[in-house]
């Protein structure tokens, strides 16, 4: 049983990996292409629903 639930877990573990990547990937495209269009990092920022130090980190 032990094992069983090992690796259900692992799997779940990778999934959620995978989807946060994936989200992560998203949010990156969607800040490099409102700095592209001229917005200020603050207002990314708050389109984005992210602070202003994650929009720089990205942005760096």
């Amino acid at each position: 049983m032990c094992d069983a639930l090992k690796e259900l877990l692992s799997d779940e573990l990778h999934e959620a990996n995978t989807r946060g990547k994936s989200e992560g990937i998203t949010l990156a495209k969607q800040v490099f292409k409102l700095s592209a269009q001229g917005l200020q990092p603050a207002a990314i920022a708050e389109k984005c629903g992210i602070s202003l130090e994650q929009v720089n980190e990205i942005l760096e």
